[in-house]
């Protein structure tokens, strides 16, 4: 697909941690961006986005409600593709936003699907697990917060939580690359490979032996399938994922230049 900058795309949720990469990685690209934020006159949402090599001359920001139609209209109009990466949160009190964040997830898909039926739009999905690595705004995504505690000595366990890490700028690229080749259909898995959490933690300990990490219950159901090829359709339209330890150490490392842990 060739890109002509006199085009435009559309990144929602531009400011968030992966869509701040998503931003980065098209500018890179050549692409010109509209990328949509809560709030316009809040430099946390906006400041760090400014600042992207290229957003000077190819970069608008929206202030957009995600259930206000005319306010996406306005930033979709004029673009070629929209990565849609923002989700609504409509409830006033979560009990448990680990739980609704993916519900709401998963519904949004849902209805995605139906409407690109409906009205003959081309769809393609990206499905992320556990997304860590280089944080470009001034907050914590859940992922990032999550191996914090860990490193600040959190003994909460997760016995039975498996998850799918993956870097942040693998997720970003991977929806450039489904944008960019036509053959990409349907739903694409986004994980460099499935672990158990107590995994992880003692993958974080053998690498920064400095942090005196909790010990934690590793796999307690080895005979689960382990594949690192459920991101095959990804690695077939040329992505090469960062293993486990690169995802470690570019997460911690920007936690340190964040200032978050010492």
């Amino acid at each position: 697909m060739a890109i002509r900058k006199d085009e435009a795309v559309c990144v929602t949720g531009g400011s968030g941690f992966i869509g701040s990469w998503l931003v980065r990685l098209l500018l890179d690209r050549g692409y010109t961006v509209h990328a949509t934020v809560k709030d316009l006159n809040d430099d946390r949402e906006t400041k760090h986005l400014e600042a992207l090599e290229g957003a000077d001359s190819r970069l608008r920001l929206f202030q957009i409600d995600l259930l206000d139609y005319d306010s996406l209209l306005a930033a979709i109009n004029g673009t070629v593709g929209v990565f849609h990466l923002a989700s609504p949160c409509i409830v006033d009190r979560v009990l448990d936003p680990q739980i609704w964040y993916p519900a709401s997830k998963t519904m949004a898909e849902k209805a995605a699907w139906e409407f690109a039926e409906k009205e003959g739009l081309d769809v393609v999905v990206v499905n992320p697990g556990t997304v860590m690595g280089p944080v470009l705004p001034p907050t914590l995504n859940a992922s990032m917060t999550m191996l914090l505690r860990l490193l600040e000595g959190c003994t909460e366990e997760y016995e039975n939580y498996f998850m799918g890490s993956v870097h942040v700028k693998d997720v970003a690229l991977a929806h450039i690359l489904v944008y960019e080749n036509k053959s990409a259909s349907g739903r694409h898995l986004c994980v460099e490979a499935i672990s158990h959490y107590g995994d992880f933690a003692a993958t974080v300990s053998e690498l920064y032996l400095e942090y005196k990490l909790p010990r934690l219950p590793k796999d307690t159901q080895p005979g689960l399938l382990r594949s690192k090829n459920g991101s095959k359709k990804l690695m077939d339209l040329g992505l090469q994922f960062a293993s486990m330890e690169e995802i470690i150490k570019d997460s911690v490392e920007s936690l340190k230049s964040k200032g978050y842990i010492s």
